[in-house]
């Protein structure tokens, strides 16, 4: 039993000893750095009148319409020019071209959706120069989204 009690003896001791080195390093009598905190006091809620937010006027909102083929809606179709390159490797048939049209019936965008490669660029730039009656919704002028249609006939 003598071995057991000289080895709690020494977990006590060494137990307190940890204890009271830990006491003096952290007491609260040692010179420690002061901090002062500021808090800035809150607004008396019940003292302040709920504001309404101001009424702006919102933008009217641009929609998008889809169109689907617009070749008879147009003012202004140009006629593209064959473009001699596809004439010499004897390209013909239909171009789709995508466009979108903006409120004043301007073609905003033109790309190729389908068609002979040889021909696709000739019919962007025919696209491009195209013009459209304004289109209305609820009589505001919107931007229409749709395509037109150039046949490429070799002669």
């Amino acid at each position: 039993m003598r071995p057991f009690a000289l080895r709690l003896s020494a977990a006590l001791l060494t137990f307190f000893v940890g204890v009271t080195l830990a006491a003096l390093w952290y007491s609260p009598f040692s010179e420690k750095e002061e901090v002062e905190v500021v808090v800035a006091p809150a607004p008396p809620t019940a003292l302040i009148a709920p504001q309404m937010p101001p009424q702006v006027e919102q933008p009217s909102r641009r929609m998008l319409v889809k169109g689907g083929v617009l070749n008879g809606k147009a003012i202004s179709k140009p006629t593209p020019a064959y473009p001699p390159i596809a004439k010499a490797a004897r390209a013909s048939g239909t171009v789709v071209v995508q466009i979108i049209v903006d409120e004043e019936g301007k073609v905003e965008s033109a790309s190729a959706v389908s068609g002979h490669p040889l021909l696709q660029q000739a019919s962007v730039v025919a696209a491009r120069g195209a013009r459209f009656s304004p289109t209305y919704l609820s009589g505001q002028p919107v931007k229409v989204s749709g395509v037109i249609t150039y046949n490429f006939v070799l002669q």
